[in-house]
C-alpha cells in the first residue's frame, strides 16, 4: 500500500466513525427516541462538534494540499485526494478563536431546539378560549383545510407564535455569532459565507440570479392576485355561500394569509383527498420509482412517516452512511428519511405522498454516487443545496402531471382522478404558479435581509418588520401564508442559509423536465429517467459542480427560462397539455404488479413509527410490505379520534 493509500483510507475511517456517530444521534434526537431528550440532545451537538473539529482543522488541509502537489498515487488516488480536498476547503477555518466560535453556535443551537421542541405549540380554540395542542404541521393543515374562518385565523396565530418565540429565546444571540463568524473569515456576513462555499457562489451572484427570477415573475403575479381578490371577494358576498360556507366564512380579505390558501385550494383539496389516501402512499412511491428505473444500490432505508409529539415537525433525509467504493468492494448507502403525515387528516395524504416522493428521491440521489470514498457522497459542504433538492424536487413534481394522476391517483374503488377534477385542480393552481415561485423565493429574501441588519437593529421589533416587509414585496399579502421564522430550516446550523437551494433547484427541475419532455414526449413511468439520473446527476456526487451535471444531461447550464414558461403559461394551453398527457398514457405499457414483486429498488426498505417496526422488505416483498403499512394506517386512522 502506498503511502498516499494509507493517507486516504485513515481519512476515510475517522470521518465515517466521526459521521455515524454524529447522525445517529442527530436521528434519535430529532425524531424523539431517547427517554432523556435533553441529555441526547447534548449528546447530538457533542457529536457534532467533534465531526466540525475534524473538518475545520487548518493543518489537515494544509498536509492534503501538500500531498496533492508531491505527485504520489496513482489516478485514481489523486481523484480521490482531490476530493477530501475540496471537502476540508469547504470546511476548515485558520482562526482558534473562529473555531471556538462556531462550538459555541452548535451549542447555542442545540438549546434553541431544546427549548422550541418543549414549546406548548398549539391554538386557541374560537369558541372554548382553551388552548389546543398542535404541531406545525397540523396548524398548516387547519389553515389549508378548515372551513372556519375563526380557526384558520387561529391556526395561523398559532404558527406565528413560533417568531416570538424564538426570537425570545435565543435566535438573534445565535445570528450575531454566526455574522460574527462569517466575517472572522473574510466574508461580508454569514449568509455570504455559506453560499460562497456551499454553492460556490458569493451571496451577490447568488441574488442576481433570484432577482431577475423575481423579476420576471412580478407581473403575472400581481395580475393573478388581483383577479383573485375580486373574484373572491364577489364570492364572500352577504348571503352568498360557497366552498361549503367557505366564502361566506371569509369575512375579512380573501388576501389574508389564513384566508389565501383555503380560499385558493380548499375545496380543491377535499376533492382530491379521496385520490390520495395515505395508506396508499408507500406503494405508489415504490409502484413509481421503479417503473423510472430508479433503484438504490442495495441501500438500507428507513422511513418515519406519521406524525407524533416530540418529532421534528419537517420531513428531511439524512445518510448516516454514505454510498463509495471502498478499495474498490461497494458499500452501500444507510439513509433515513421522514414525513410527518397526520392519518385521516383532509390533505394529510397527499402532502406527505409528496414528502415521501421528495425525500425518496434525496435517498436514490445519494444511494447512487459512485465514489471511492465517503467526501463524494455526503449531503454538506461542498455538496450544493440547490445540486441536492435538484434531485428530491424533480421526484416530488411528478405528482401534479395528469398522466400521473390517471394512472396512480385512484380511489378506494379503485377509480382513477376524473378529467373534470384534474382540470378543476388545474385552474385553482395554474393563475398563481408564479406567486408560489415567489413565495418559496420570500424565506432566502428574508434571511438575507435579516443577517445584513446592522447589529445594533437586531431587536424582535426590528427583526419581524423586516421579515414583514419582504413578505409583502414578494408574496403581495399582508403576511407570509407560511410565517418565516416558523420555517425551521434558518434555526439549525446544517440549513441556515439554504432556502436558496430550493429555489435554484426549481429552475433545474423544469429545465430537466424540459429536456425529458423534448427527447422522449413524457416522464410518468419513463423507464430512461432513472438510469440517466445515475448517470449525469448521481453518479459523481459533488465531484462534479450543479451546473456540471445539468450541461451533463441537458447540454446547457441553469436557466429559468423552463420554470418561467411554466409560471406564464395560460390555464387553458396548461389544461390542452394536461389533456395530450392523458391520451398519450394510453398507449404506453403500464407498471404493473401483477407480479406481486415487479417493484425491484435494490433496497432494504424498514419502515418505522419511532421504536415500533411497521414493516420491512427483509425477508419479504415490496408488495407485502406496502400492503402491512396500507393495514396499519388504516387502524391509525379508525382509532383517531372524531
Amino acid at each position: 500500500m502506498t503511502s498516499l493509500a494509507a493517507t486516504l483510507r485513515d481519512l476515510r475511517d475517522r470521518y465515517i466513525a466521526l459521521h455515524e456517530s454524529k447522525e445517529d444521534l442527530f436521528w434519535s434526537a430529532k425524531m424523539g427516541l431517547a427517554a432523556d431528550v435533553e441529555a441526547t440532545s447534548r449528546a447530538a451537538a457533542e457529536a457534532e462538534i467533534a465531526l466540525n473539529r475534524f473538518l475545520q482543522d487548518p493543518e489537515m488541509l494544509s498536509r492534503l494540499r501538500k500531498t496533492a502537489t508531491d505527485g504520489s498515487g496513482d489516478a485514481s488516488e489523486r481523484r480521490t485526494l482531490q476530493g477530501w480536498v475540496a471537502m476540508f476547503a469547504a470546511n476548515a477555518i485558520d482562526d482558534p478563536q473562529a473555531r471556538a466560535l462556531s462550538e459555541r453556535i452548535v451549542e447555542a443551537e442545540a438549546a434553541l431546539e431544546r427549548a422550541r421542541g418543549a414549546m406548548p405549540l398549539g391554538y386557541l380554540d374560537p369558541v372554548s378560549g382553551e388552548h389546543v395542542l398542535a404541531g406545525s404541521n397540523k396548524l398548516a393543515l387547519m389553515m389549508r383545510t378548515d372551513p372556519d374562518e375563526a380557526r384558520r385565523r387561529a391556526a395561523f396565530e398559532g404558527l406565528r407564535s413560533i417568531e416570538t418565540f424564538v426570537l425570545e429565546n435565543g435566535f438573534l444571540e445565535i445570528v450575531k455569532m454566526r455574522n460574527a463568524l462569517g466575517r472572522m473569515l473574510g466574508y461580508e456576513d454569514y449568509y455570504d459565507w455559506r453560499t460562497s462555499v456551499v454553492e460556490r457562489m458569493p451571496k451577490r451572484d447568488l441574488f442576481r440570479v433570484l432577482d431577475d427570477l423575481a423579476a420576471r415573475t412580478a407581473e403575472g403575479t400581481r395580475a393573478a392576485l388581483d383577479a383573485f381578490a375580486r373574484t373572491h371577494a364577489a364570492k364572500a358576498a352577504p348571503g352568498e355561500a360557497t366552498m361549503d360556507g367557505a366564502a361566506k366564512q371569509a369575512t375579512t380579505s380573501p388576501t389574508a394569509p389564513w384566508n389565501f390558501g383555503f380560499l385558493r385550494a380548499g375545496a380543491i383539496t377535499r376533492e382530491l383527498d379521496p385520490y390520495f389516501p395515505f395508506d396508499q402512499a408507500l406503494s405508489r412511491w415504490g409502484r413509481s420509482f421503479a417503473a423510472l428505473g430508479v433503484t438504490y444500490r442495495g441501500a438500507t432505508l428507513t422511513l418515519d412517516l406519521v406524525d407524533r409529539v416530540g418529532k421534528y415537525e419537517n420531513g428531511f433525509m439524512h445518510g448516516p452512511g454514505p454510498a463509495f467504493f471502498a478499495d474498490g468492494e461497494w458499500r452501500p448507502a444507510r439513509i433515513n428519511f421522514t414525513a410527518n403525515a397526520v392519518p385521516g387528516a383532509i390533505g394529510s395524504g397527499l402532502r406527505a405522498t409528496e414528502t415521501l416522493f421528495h425525500e425518496g428521491g434525496h435517498a436514490a440521489h445519494f444511494a447512487n454516487i459512485l465514489g471511492d470514498a465517503p467526501c463524494f457522497s455526503q449531503e454538506f459542504a461542498p455538496t450544493s443545496v440547490a445540486y441536492a433538492e435538484t434531485q428530491s424536487m424533480f421526484m416530488d413534481s411528478l405528482l401534479g402531471d395528469a398522466d400521473w394522476r390517471v394512472r396512480y391517483a385512484l380511489d378506494a374503488s379503485g377509480q382513477p382522478m376524473p378529467m373534470a377534477l384534474i382540470e378543476a385542480a388545474i385552474r385553482e393552481s395554474q393563475p398563481l404558479r408564479g406567486w408560489d415561485v415567489r413565495a418559496l423565493m420570500t424565506v432566502p429574501f428574508a434571511e438575507r435581509a435579516l443577517y445584513e441588519l446592522p447589529e445594533d437593529e437586531l431587536t424582535p421589533e426590528r427583526v419581524l418588520e423586516t421579515i414583514r416587509g419582504v413578505e409583502r414585496e414578494l408574496q403581495g399579502l399582508d403576511a407570509a401564508v407560511r410565517p418565516v421564522l416558523a420555517v425551521p430550516h434558518l434555526l439549525s446550523g446544517g440549513s441556515s442559509a439554504y432556502y436558496h437551494g430550493y429555489v435554484l433547484a426549481e429552475m433545474a427541475v423544469y429545465q430537466t423536465r424540459a429536456f425529458f419532455l423534448a427527447r422522449d414526449g413524457y416522464l410518468t413511468d419513463n423507464p430512461r429517467i432513472g438510469p440517466d439520473l445515475a448517470r449525469a446527476y448521481w453518479a459523481p456526487g459533488n465531484a462534479a459542480t450543479f451546473d456540471e451535471t445539468l450541461r451533463a444531461l441537458t447540454g446547457s447550464g441553469l436557466s429559468a427560462d423552463a420554470l418561467v414558461d411554466a409560471c406564464n403559461r395560460s390555464v387553458d394551453a396548461s389544461i390542452a397539455l394536461a389533456h395530450a398527457s392523458v391520451e398519450a398514457q394510453r398507449t404506453r405499457p403500464r407498471f404493473e404488479d401483477a407480479a406481486h414483486d415487479a417493484v425491484q429498488l435494490d433496497a432494504s426498505v424498514r419502515v418505522i413509527h419511532g421504536t415500533h417496526l411497521v414493516c420491512t422488505t427483509d425477508g419479504s416483498d415490496f408488495a407485502t410490505a406496502a400492503s402491512r403499512f396500507a393495514e396499519w394506517v388504516r387502524g391509525l386512522v379508525a382509532a383517531r379520534p372524531s
